[in-house]
């Protein structure tokens, strides 16, 4: 997945960018897994930090007891 708009214009911080690189990197469109690794306390707060920027979303947000898979949302 590609975005148009570039992430310095999005004044993301440097841990977001990196993040966000890491799960469109993860990105297949032919899985319906993206980016379950546990998170780090620290990445909890950026990855939060991400869904409320709409640049990634939880497929399992509305799934009780499920972990959490991220993906890239379309800008």
């Amino acid at each position: 997945m590609q975005s148009n708009t570039p992430t310095t214009a999005l004044n993301l911080t440097t841990l977001e960018s990196t993040l966000l690189d890491e799960i469109i990197g993860m990105y297949d469109e032919n899985d319906n897994l993206c980016f379950t690794r546990e998170l780090t306390n620290q990445e909890k707060g950026v990855i939060s930090s991400l869904v409320k920027k709409g640049l990634v979303y939880d497929s399992f947000e509305f799934e009780h007891g499920a972990s959490h898979n991220f993906f890239p949302s379309e800008i």
